[in-house]
This record gives structure tokens, sequence and C-alpha cells, in this order.
């Protein structure tokens, strides 16, 4: 656990903490930084979800918001917090402005802004890149500026997220022996987990709290728990199921499709019918290289490992005992 600040402690609101990050998010905050953060505010849409109790019983408070005004009502939430994190993922546009709105109107020490992914800085889709990936560049760039002096604003980019990396939809179809790549087998691509992510999250607040570290702690950070190429993750994944006599245990077979021509069947498709998740255009960055993150902030955030050891992909694999992991 960090050693920063160890006798202060600190309020974080989590927006999105139902969510699936958010769920991973909130239990590390709930478990082991709470001597950290003894309050943890979770703002929810309704308080009596299952997933919200389960939240309540580990000692967040929950707040509900009033969805008649939402920057009023996350403002209201956010009053006296030192950090918020804003974990919503697919919702409008507008529901996540309020939140950076709020942040800055309550004048929280640390904003979070909902990033967690590729690095979308250096997309290259001139004319068709995601509206999800502008949304969030436009709304960090919007909130520093508004918060400039004040609320200091930490965009994280995390990679792909380790738990659903390893799925057919990204290529890896274990189940029939074929992995899929678009380029070159040996390209890399950045993952991390999604509690590792939760990690990171919280010791960069804690660093940006402190004064004495705060100046250490950039605008935009990347971590990588792991970074492998397809056929890394081939290797892996084939010695640990013989290992296990998983069967069938045969030789997975690895298919390198052209990336070129695959980039430009997603920009027509694109030009004519965007897609509402990236997942193609994330396809294309893992396949260019962007989303390897070698060059990172993992020794500010965990130097040496020694705050937490990353989880890996060949931790995933043991985990699910070499078996299809979707």
């Amino acid at each position: 656990m960090s050693k920063q600040l160890s006798s202060a402690s600190f309020t974080v609101v989590l927006v999105g903490a139902t969510g699936t990050l958010g769920k991973e998010v909130a239990d590390v905050f709930l478990s082991s930084y709470r001597s950290y953060f003894p309050h943890i505010i979770a703002t929810v849409r309704d308080s009596t979800t299952a997933e919200a109790k389960v939240l309540s019983d580990k000692g967040a408070e929950l707040v509900q918001l009033d969805q008649t005004d939402l920057v009023a009502s996350f403002t209201k939430a956010f009053q006296g917090a030192d950090v918020v994190v804003n974990l919503l993922g697919t919702t409008p546009h507008a529901y996540r402005d309020a939140v950076g709105e709020a942040a800055i109107k309550s004048g929280v020490k640390v904003y979070f802004p909902p990033e967690f992914g590729t690095d979308h800085r250096i997309n290259d889709f001139p004319g068709w890149d995601h509206a999800e990936w502008i949304f969030k560049g436009q709304h960090a760039q919007k909130y520093r500026e508004l918060g400039a002096g004040k609320t200091k604003v930490i965009a994280v980019y995390t990679g792909a997220f380790l738990e659903i990396f390893l799925s057919p939809w990204l290529g890896f179809d274990t189940a029939n022996l074929t992995y899929t790549c678009y380029g070159s087998p040996d390209v890399k691509v950045s993952t991390t987990s999604m509690a590792d992510i939760g990690r990171a999250i919280a010791e960069l607040a804690l660093l940006a709290l402190n004064p004495e570290t705060a100046a250490t702690v950039p605008d935009d950070v990347r971590i990588a728990g792991d970074t492998r190429s397809c056929r890394d993750v081939k290797e892996i994944v084939q010695r640990v199921r013989r290992e296990l006599g998983v069967e069938p245990s045969g030789e997975i077979k690895l298919v390198s499709l052209d990336l070129a021509d695959f980039r430009e069947k997603i920009r027509a498709e694109h030009l004519q019918q965007p897609k509402e998740a990236p997942l193609d255009h994330g396809k294309i960055l893992f396949g260019e290289g962007k989303a390897d993150f070698s060059e990172n902030n993992n020794r500010l955030v965990n130097p040496g490992q020694s705050i937490w050891k990353w989880k890996t992909v060949e931790d995933v694999v043991h985990e699910t005992g070499g078996k299809p992991f979707c």
C-alpha cells in the first residue's frame, strides 16, 4: 500500500460505481485504500438496486441523483470532496459533462475524467475518428481550462481491460484454437486489470493531494499492467493449457489479416454508419502499435511493483484454467 500521506484522510466520490469498471474501482477504495479515504461516496441513479446495496454494505455512502438537474445534483454530492472519479462508460455525453462541470463548481482538488482505455491523443483517423474519443478529448480539455489553478484533472490511459482482452471479439477464439490479429502478430498491446486501474487511480490521487509530490503527477498518465503481442498470448495460453491438460490440446492457429485492408473497410463503414462502440477502431490501433504502452508512468504509481504486483495475461490464463475466456 502507498506510503503517501500516511496520516491524512480524504473524501472521494465515485460516479458510476455500479458499472463494470466502477465496481472494481469501488472495491479497491473500500478495501485497500479505506485508511486514506475513510469517506467514500457513490452517486447512484437508484439506491434500491442490488448493486447499490453491495456498495452500501461495504461502507460506501450512497447519494441518489436528481435526474431533473444533474449538474446541481452532482454539485451537491461533491461538496467537501477531495477527489471525484468519473467512471461512467456508455452514458450520454451530457451526463458525463455534468460530472465534470459539477467537479469544477464544487472545487474538488482532483478530478479523473472518463478515460481508462486507449490513448486517443495519438489516433490517426482523419475525418472518421470515433465520436466517443473525440468527446473524451474535448471533455478533459474543457474542464482543465475551467478548473485551472484549483482542480487537477488527470486523464488515465490503461490500454485494454485485461478481463476482456482475451476474448473472441478481440480475436482470441480459444474455443476454436484460432487467434486473429490485424497486421503483424508481433505488435504488442498493453492491458491493465480493472482492479489495478483502481489502485492506480488511488495512488495518483494521493500523489496529487500531497503538496510534496503533486508536481510529479502529469495531466495525462499511461499505465500498463502487461504488454503482450498476439504471438505472446498464443504461446502463453498454449503452454498453460498443455501444463493443465486442457482439451482440445492442439496447436492454436495464428491468423494475420491485412491491416491496410481492414483499416479501409472500417473507414468506409464508419462514414456510412458509425458504430456505437469503437471496437473496430481499437483493433486498428492494436495493429498500428498505438496500444503499446511500454513507455508509461508505472514507476510513478507503483514503483518497482513495491505497492502491488500488476496482474498479467498469464495470471488470467491460470485463473481460467486455460479454458475459453468468454
